[in-house]
């Protein structure tokens, strides 16, 4: 986009193509590379992996020791912020658009189904709003009700006068160097008027000062030794806005019709054409053109200050280390727990958190490190995920999965109203249930429920839907507002008041048949089916026979009061048959041997 806008507009965004040159010093590096290489590729980005002599022909002034590659991106470069903003908002006013500059909004209201933004200056009614506001977007969202976690951090950067030998390089006819980013050592380094700008990120936010900058300025230092001749001209300490992932907040606003967010773009303009590419798209469209969830904000729940402090800190810190498959990452843990919690950490396992709830990952044995060690090879926790694996295939496995969204619908108009939502038959026969999906409008996978016909209620028929507990207030957002307005349907969310405890293998019946009061045989209690049945000391227990393992098994939807008994008398009812407990990460490796697809990664 950057590089067409003056052609359109006429105005110049001082674009300079120079590449950028991504420095790695140790395998891991290159193999995260080699990863980004694949995405690059996947949406037609040129990069290439290339060697340390490839990497001094580019770089002449570089300290190439103790490299081993680099990632070449020889379209990208940098561009100036201010120069792309008013080429962006000639563009704007070009077709159509009115910018009210030097308007400070007081105030945003719902009336008559339409947005008043209230300023300074007059009111201003429409259809949509988008909150594009920066440092700010916390205050903005208060104005309609919104907690959002895009808090600023402070990001400090350094500018030198002329570096002689650069300025020699460049005046002996010599391109501009590229961009370039050692992520080893943290920081990203360009030409800057014959000198330079480094721009570090640090491990801790504190006022502005050059001491703790010396890490990285020596780090610079060893691998451009010029830059040493050239003397600090400015030392530059602004906010940028953060989110607890590090990825912006691009989509629609939770509960809130019509109301956009693009927030907490900690890289500022990179993102800016197609952050608004996108919003074009969903709010024109109905959906975006490419897949959205990663940035989607409805992706981190309610998340109070405090936290989001803390994890945005944390993204902050992790901008440049590396990036492994399957990253937990540890600020602000735990913060949902189930019942269980306690016993399942004496039992060795090793944490994951989504959408704020723990989960074991897997479990530790006797003598191994509860720790995960990441690579994009073969990891510490392959063997004892493996040994889950057989566990749950050849005898029987138990899995916390309390996380799972829950919502209950009942009303004369619900199966009307689900019928119309999702792609598939609505079941009929109480008891019986169907995996369906709710599709975009161009058909392709938006959310994933397995619905459950239950007994009639009071005002109609009742149905149990579950979903991904990472989907909660992206799915439940789409629910309420998909609903009818003619109190037909009553909706409401029993997530936090369910436990889920799956239980599967060969030897699952058996262990089941102990504690139900109730027949579990394969004639009575069918695939498929749901029957709410007493086990153990808890009455009235929503056993689905159907899991996400493939094997043989029943997901134990209960009154989560009673989890602490449940997984008591299961794992005694299940030590004759040598029953273990079983984690995430055998879970996914089981559902992909079974090609289970999974919302927000194969869907």
């Amino acid at each position: 986009l950057y590089k067409t806008l003056e052609a359109e507009t006429g105005q110049d965004v001082s674009f300079h193509g120079v590449g950028n040159l991504r420095l790695a010093t140790n395998r891991d590096r290159m193999d995260e590379y080699r990863n980004y290489q694949c995405t690059a590729e996947t949406i037609g980005v040129e990069c290439h992996l290339i060697g340390v002599d490839e990497i001094k022909k580019l770089w002449p002034l570089i300290n190439a020791e103790g490299l081993i590659g680099a990632l070449w991106h020889p379209t990208d470069g940098h561009v100036a912020p201010v120069d792309v903003t008013m080429a962006l908002a000639k563009g704007a006013r070009m077709n159509g658009g009115t910018i009210h500059q030097h308007t400070v909004v007081t105030g945003i209201e719902r009336d008559n189904n339409e947005w008043v933004v209230h300023t300074d200056k007059g009111s201003i009614r429409c259809e949509h709003v988008v909150s594009a506001t920066g440092n700010y977007a916390r205050q903005t969202a208060k104005m309609v009700g919104l907690q959002i976690p895009a808090i600023p951090v402070e990001h400090q950067y350094i500018v030198t006068d002329v570096d002689p030998t650069l300025k020699a390089y460049r005046e002996a006819g010599n391109p501009e160097l590229p961009v370039l980013r050692e992520s080893d050592n943290q920081y990203y380094f360009r030409e800057e008027r014959m000198g330079w700008i480094l721009g570090p990120f640090e491990k801790d936010l504190f006022p502005g000062e050059l001491e703790r900058l010396m890490p990285h300025v020596e780090a610079c230092l060893n691998r451009v030794p010029s830059f040493e001749s050239a003397g600090i001209k400015d030392i530059v300490n602004g906010p940028i806005s953060y989110t607890p992932d590090g990825n912006p907040m691009v989509g629609p606003a939770y509960g809130l019709p019509n109301f956009w967010l693009s927030e907490g773009h900690s890289f500022g303009v990179t993102a800016a054409g197609g952050a608004g590419w996108q919003l074009a798209n969903w709010i024109v469209d109905g959906e975006p053109s490419v897949d959205m969830i990663g940035v989607d904000p409805r992706r981190f729940g309610v998340v109070a200050k405090h936290f989001a402090k803390i994890k945005n800190e944390e993204a902050y810190e992790h901008v440049f280390v590396n990036h492994f498959p399957m990253e937990e990452r540890p600020a602000g843990r735990p913060a949902k727990t189930p019942p269980i919690y306690d016993r399942l950490d004496e039992a060795g396992a090793v944490w994951g958190a989504r959408f704020g709830w723990e989960r074991p990952n897997w479990f530790a044995p006797a003598g191994v490190e509860r720790k995960d060690v990441y690579s994009f090879r073969r990891s510490n926790w392959f063997e004892p995920v493996g040994n889950e694996v057989r566990t749950m295939r050849e005898r029987v496995g138990l899995i916390e999965l309390s996380s799972f969204a829950k919502y209950e619908v009942e009303g004369p108009g619900a199966r009307e109203w689900l019928d119309r939502m999702v792609a598939n038959a609505i079941p009929k026969g109480v008891g019986r249930m169907s995996l369906s999906h709710a599709l975009n409008p161009s058909g392709s996978v938006r959310s994933e429920f397995t619905i459950t016909r239950m007994a009639d209620g009071l005002y109609g028929e009742r149905f149990y839907l579950v979903g991904p507990g990472a989907g909660h207030d992206y799915d439940y957002d789409f629910l309420q507002k998909t609903l009818p307005r003619d109190g037909s349907v009553y909706l409401k969310d029993v997530t936090n008041q369910y436990g889920v405890l799956v239980l599967a293998g060969p030897d699952a019946r058996r262990v089941l048949q102990k504690l139900a009061d109730a027949d579990v045989s394969n004639e009575a209690f069918k695939w498929l089916t749901m029957q709410e049945i007493p086990v153990g000391y808890c009455p009235n227990v929503r056993a689905l026979r159907v899991n996400f393992v493939g094997s043989l098994g029943w997901e134990l939807h209960h009154p989560i009061e009673y989890q602490v008994h449940l997984y008591e008398a299961l794992m005694a009812a299940g030590k004759e048959f040598d029953i273990g407990l079983v984690g995430m990460r055998a879970m996914d490796s089981m559902r992909l041997e079974k090609s289970y697809r999974l919302w927000g990664t194969d869907l």
